[in-house]
């Protein structure tokens, strides 16, 4: 049971708005639209209350411990499943997130050209676009648990058409 308060200030902050969630839409892409925008709030509120710096300082720390945490949890599953918990397939195996609603280059699956994440962002503007790119950085930690380095040279959140994502061995 949840023992937080809730305090409602009436007139407070009456320009919030959702973006254009479609209950058409996949679940897996309404779930990962609804995370990115559940994170959007959170961090824009990190920001509000802490300033830029420190907000977005601790915005990136929690993005951090969420992938570690991710890490660990797949490498339970993965342990379960007798699988060799180092071995980089391993991520590709046992996914926590489903990757159907992104998009990729059917020539180049290393090319992401759609993110439902991103398409949430983007409709906060720029300050959208910077905060969702600070989540963005969840997948270097992913890779880095399974001995990957992820280079992205292009990512869509940053206002690329793309995100590139080059992977090598660590």
């Amino acid at each position: 049971m949840c023992s937080a308060k809730v305090y409602i200030k009436v007139n407070e902050r009456i320009d919030i708005k959702m973006s254009n969630l479609k209950s058409s839409e996949e679940s897996a892409v309404r779930f990962a639209k609804l995370m990115a925008e559940m994170y959007y709030f959170m961090a824009e509120e990190m920001v509000e209350r802490m300033g830029k710096e420190n907000g977005k300082e601790a915005i990136l720390s929690a993005v951090n411990k969420f992938g570690e945490a991710r890490v660990k949890a797949i490498k339970n599953e993965a342990r379960e499943k007798g699988m060799d918990e180092n071995d980089p397939r391993t991520y590709f195996t046992i996914r926590d997130m489903p990757s159907n609603g992104w998009k990729s280059n059917p020539d180049d699956p290393t090319e992401t050209t759609y993110c439902p994440m991103e398409d949430v962002w983007a409709q906060y503007g720029e300050n959208g676009m910077e905060l969702g790119y600070l989540y963005c950085q969840i997948d270097h930690v992913l890779f880095k648990g399974f001995g990957i380095k992820l280079e992205r040279p292009y990512c869509i959140a940053k206002g690329d058409k793309i995100c590139k994502f080059d992977l090598k061995k660590a």
